[in-house]
């Protein structure tokens, strides 16, 4: 017994020739924000959690698999990272212990940032994070919920023990996970970005982040029901030399490519894009003075990056007739309300000083369906609602939308990134 509560301590070095000890010395090169065993807070004393960690090193293990068989999918998770697996003859739930055991060491918070609202009171000044990633806490500030405290910079020690056998994986989703994953929340939006000199060391260029890509990747390209790297499409630009600056500018063009108005518009504040009109449509519900006139029809294309997508209409000023109260795009699936979007927007540090910018998208089944929901009112939605169906379509953003273009293309034009293949 006392052998078996040693190997738990994180600085057990174990005599067995076959377990492999690495230390990761990790930076903290973007905003992090949350993290904590409860959304959105933050353990100032241990604000870079293993647990949390783990998780995510889950999820890219995933991408790199080819499973469609989602109890066969769990059985080999959790056979490399532990969890539970059915019960035993008493009816007891039968744990599995991972053979991957991590520890968080050695954690120094070197600068951090509170949370405030800008002068107008609606949004979060934005100096340090851009209101666009950090909005989840905007409504908890307001109301003087709590507070919220972002860590500006850090660094801390991983230490990883895994058995020869598992090398080759653990490596590679180690790899994944300081490219374009992250710790604490909105990672997928680049927030708690990570360098490790020692894992990035192979990589001196983009390119030899997309060979590493393919390398990883099943040639199956199939799209299943999780995030996969096989099937995914990823675009790359030269940032500058600060991290945190480089990743400010690309999430600013990106919000501004979900958000952007027409511009001395007779209305203005109509958006470019065809969701306002398209829920009008459906929900038979407009304002006089917006009545719905986009010419994609009931098409919603922003559904791409993620749902749900939540829509709440000013009916303050229009004449009361738009709909009220908020509206919910969702998968009309019965399994759940959410598809995470296959998105990650990053910036990554390499050993040579270069900061690059990076916009990867993950191979995903997308819902066969979508539907609103409005106030315990539903609209069922039919396929050509998808932000995949065939136009042709004539979006128009300030930078153009060519029908023959994917969302996702589009997205690359507006963040100004070249995709490479």
């Amino acid at each position: 017994m006392r052998n078996f509560l040693l190997k738990q301590l994180p600085d057990y070095q174990s005599d067995d020739e076959n377990l492999i000890t690495n230390d990761f010395h990790l930076e903290v090169i973007t905003p992090m924000l949350g993290g904590d065993a409860k959304s959105w807070e933050l353990n100032l004393d241990a604000p870079i959690r293993a647990q949390s960690i783990k998780g995510q090193l889950r999820f890219w293990w995933r991408t790199l698999q080819n499973e469609s068989n989602p109890q066969k999918m769990l059985e080999k998770e959790n056979a490399l990272w532990g969890g539970k697996s059915g019960k035993d003859k008493d009816g007891r739930v039968r744990h599995i212990q991972s053979p991957v055991k991590i520890a968080v060491l050695n954690q120094k918070i070197l600068s951090t940032h509170l949370a405030e609202l800008n002068d107008k009171g609606f949004a979060l000044r934005d100096e340090i994070i851009p209101t666009y990633v950090a909005f989840p806490v905007t409504d908890a500030i307001k109301n003087k919920k709590q507070d919220v405290t972002y860590v500006k910079s850090a660094n801390f020690t991983l230490r990883v023990t895994y058995s020869k056998q598992h090398e080759a994986i653990v490596m590679a989703v180690l790899k994944l996970w300081t490219l374009f994953g992250g710790v604490g929340a909105r990672t997928r939006r680049g927030c708690g970005s990570l360098y490790c000199e020692s894992l990035l060391a192979e990589f001196g260029t983009a390119e030899d982040i997309c060979e590493f890509i393919k390398s990883c990747s099943s040639t199956d390209e199939r799209q299943l029901q999780y995030c996969r790297l096989a099937g995914s499409v990823s675009a790359w630009e030269q940032g500058g030399d600060d991290p945190t600056k480089t990743w400010d500018n690309l999430i600013r063009k990106y919000a501004g490519f979900r958000q952007d108005r027409v511009p001395n518009s007779p209305k203005p504040g109509r958006s470019y894009w065809p969701e306002p009109d398209a829920i009008r449509r459906v929900t038979k519900q407009a304002s006089p003075l917006h009545q719905p006139n986009h010419p994609d029809g009931v098409w919603f294309p922003r559904a791409a990056f993620g749902l749900p997508i939540i829509t709440k209409f000013n009916t303050r000023d229009n004449g009361n007739g738009d709909p009220d109260p908020q509206v919910q795009l969702i998968p009309d699936i019965g399994t759940g309300d959410r598809w995470p979007s296959p998105v990650i927007l990053k910036v990554i540090k390499l050993n040579n000083g270069a900061v690059l910018k990076v916009a990867l998208v993950l191979g995903q089944q997308f819902p066969e369906k979508l539907r609103l929901d409005q106030s315990g009112r539903s609209f069922p939605l039919d396929q050509t609602a998808s932000p995949f169906a065939k136009g042709p379509h004539q979006m128009k953003t300030r930078n153009g939308f060519k029908a023959a273009d994917s969302v996702y293309k589009a997205l690359f034009e507006a963040l100004n990134l070249k995709e490479l293949s």
